[in-house]
């Protein structure tokens, strides 16, 4: 008989309210799940291979291996692109869009964390994500493949926009009014 390697990754917290995500592979297939724990808990599995994918504007998405430079943003467009945007900022460099806030608390963080954590994951496209201080977030947007912003970043980033729900530092939210739209 051969040897049965399981290995799962899973991110939860014990609060009520709290996005759990994670990912198995059993016997070189992938399983995929997500869990949202509120009242009920629902889980969502699929044993199917995850498609290397990334993210183009409707939310569907393309593998990223077919990318090339020719999919790289110039600055200008990726400021067209984040002028509807406003919490969304481009580096310096050009290489990058990021997200900072500060959180209510350490578990509004992590809340808004595994929430970005579940729709990386759904999309295959995975953000830099840092959390400093218990409560001050730093989400990095670039195609790691690339080493540069494609149109999938700015797609990810509407995404977090729309699909998360943050909770902020009441001093935070005074000194950023754009954000009271969320």
């Amino acid at each position: 008989m051969g040897f049965r390697l399981v290995v799962c990754i899973f991110v939860a917290t014990q609060q009520r309210h709290a996005l759990a995500f994670g990912s198995c592979v059993y016997l070189n297939r992938s399983v995929q799940y997500s869990s949202q724990l509120r009242s009920s808990t629902t889980l969502t599995m699929s044993t199917e291979q995850p498609s290397a994918a990334a993210c183009v504007p409707g939310g569907k998405c393309v593998p990223c291996e077919s990318l090339d430079k020719s999919h790289l943003l110039s600055p200008q467009q990726v400021e067209s692109e984040l002028a509807s945007m406003q919490l969304w900022k481009l580096s310096d460099d050009n290489t990058n869009i990021t997200r900072t806030y500060t959180a209510r608390n350490f578990q509004a963080a992590m809340d808004s964390l595994n929430a970005m954590g579940v729709i990386a994951e759904r999309e295959n496209h995975h953000p830099d994500m840092h959390l400093t201080g218990y409560r001050n977030v730093e989400i990095v947007l670039f195609t790691h493949s690339l080493g540069g912003i494609s149109l999938n970043d700015i797609t990810m980033a509407k995404m977090i926009d729309d699909e998360v729900r943050f909770s902020y530092s009441p001093k935070w939210l005074r000194e950023n009014p754009a954000a009271k739209k969320d």
